[in-house]
């Protein structure tokens, strides 16, 4: 009975605004995914450290000039440089969260490591956002291509310039979210470590500081009207809008698609399959980038509505375990840019011959 008392409290305590009959529920979904997420760190630990040495092999292959031929390769790079910051900071938060509260003789991290450690948490919200952007635009651009193809002023949207110019966009845009991301928390002093009497590693008198954060004052002030008018546009710019416009777009792309396809063979044209793999690369990504993205979304928004503190913290568990997803997805990124662009599989045969044999069966 003792028990069941003290699971109530703390369900009371993490959703005090909820129906006293689903509280049990509520904190049940909590202890779920607060479970997942802490199973999760292990895997896109290492699985961030195996994307960032395949992610950097795949950005450079990116970077070369046989790959500069239109606007889809720099926003390509683009995505690259997002996906590879975002397993950075992701190795460096994860590693951060192994210690942070420390042990009966480990003592919890020092308030700078925890400022270090919020910098890449922003690092990666950042990287997160400009990746979800880019696909969006990558979407868009290879539509408009292969719509407006005859048009003339479409040159200008396909040339690699443009591409460039909106991966700068991208990037400075999401920045001033992040910026504002930033201060979301502060970070304070909630106590005091000290070492069990039995530790032998550590003089039995040090004293460590104990550090946490807390919503700061600009998010909490008035009510919290400025913390939650951005986290419902950061919702929705963020997540929810590119999540509705991906499947559009991938809509709209395949329809082009069968559009075009219909109009061959009525010329007797022979099929294009490198304009159908590229736009084949494109759809994928954009799907991928909605099932990731999605989740977090609806949960950013939520937090507009439901404040308990149960509320927030289910936010971040569905943010580590949707984390995992996407670390896994990005490091796939690259194998998919081999299996469906030539282009991209020459440039790695010139970079490494040993390969050549087994792209030539690819090709076939």
């Amino acid at each position: 009975m003792q028990t069941s008392t003290s699971e109530y409290d703390r369900a009371t305590l993490m959703f005090p605004s909820s129906d006293p009959s689903i509280r049990m529920t509520l904190n049940a979904i909590l202890l779920a995914f607060r479970s997942w997420a802490m199973s999760s760190l292990s895997v896109q630990f290492y699985a961030s450290v195996f994307g960032v040495i395949i992610t950097s092999g795949h950005l450079i292959v990116l970077t070369r000039k046989a790959m500069r031929t239109s606007s889809i390769v720099p926003i390509m790079m683009g995505i690259a440089i997002g996906d590879l910051l975002a397993m950075i900071a992701t190795i460096v938060a994860d590693g951060f969260m192994f210690g942070v509260e420390g042990t009966d003789c480990t003592p919890p991290v020092p308030i700078l490591s925890f400022r270090i450690f919020w910098l890449f948490i922003v690092l990666r919200d950042m990287s997160r956002r400009s990746s979800t952007w880019l696909g969006v635009i990558l979407a868009l651009f290879r539509f408009i291509m292969v719509k407006f193809a005859a048009r003339p002023e479409i040159y200008s949207v396909s040339r690699v310039n443009f591409g460039f110019k909106a991966v700068i966009w991208s990037f400075a845009v999401s920045a001033v979210f992040s910026m504002a991301y930033y201060f979301r928390y502060d970070v304070i002093e909630e106590g005091t470590w000290r070492p069990m009497q039995n530790c032998t590693n550590i003089p039995l008198d040090t004293q460590r500081p104990i550090v946490t954060q807390k919503p700061s004052a600009l998010f909490t002030i008035n009510n919290g009207l400025f913390g939650k008018t951005y986290m419902f546009v950061n919702g929705i710019c963020s997540k929810i809008l590119p999540c509705l416009l991906l499947p559009l777009l991938t809509i709209l792309l395949i329809s082009v698609l069968r559009q075009a396809d219909v109009e061959r063979k009525l010329t007797n044209v022979g099929p294009r399959k490198a304009t159908e793999r590229t736009t084949g690369l494109v759809i994928f990504m954009t799907v991928t980038f909605f099932i990731v993205e999605l989740p977090l979304g609806l949960s950013l928004v939520g937090q507009v509505a439901y404040t308990d503190l149960g509320y927030l913290q289910l936010t971040t568990y569905v943010q580590l375990v949707v984390n995992s997803v996407f670390v896994l997805n990005a490091t796939i990124h690259c194998l998919i840019c081999f299996l469906m662009s030539s282009g991209y599989r020459t440039t790695v045969v010139k970079m490494l011959p040993c390969l050549e044999k087994d792209v030539m069966m690819v090709q076939a």
